[in-house]
């Protein structure tokens, strides 16, 4: 195991309904099992029933065997393509 990734959660920052299109902010306690503190993961927002639907990368610098919160804000996301996701999980 080189990451444990818990506690994923979203905030949508700005919605506009004209471009049909939104801001969100994404964060998860990532931590690093590994001897490099340079830490890069990718978060999968999967539908209803376990499909991807989008995809994030978080990273940073996360001490070997520390726990940090990883945090990234994503721009101009279809509402179609956000409002599909159900749930979050880490794609290690």
């Amino acid at each position: 195991m080189t990451y444990i990734v818990s506690n994923i959660a979203t905030k949508v920052l700005k919605r506009d309904s004209e471009d049909e299109t939104l801001n969100f902010s994404i964060k998860a306690d990532v931590t690093n099992k590994t001897d490099d503190s340079d830490v890069c993961i990718e978060l999968q927002g999967l539908d209803s029933e376990g499909f991807e639907v989008y995809s994030v990368v978080l990273d940073g610098n996360i001490q070997p065997n520390g726990t940090k919160t990883l945090t990234t804000k994503e721009d101009y996301v279809d509402f179609s393509d956000f409002d599909q996701i159900a749930s979050w999980q880490f794609a290690g």
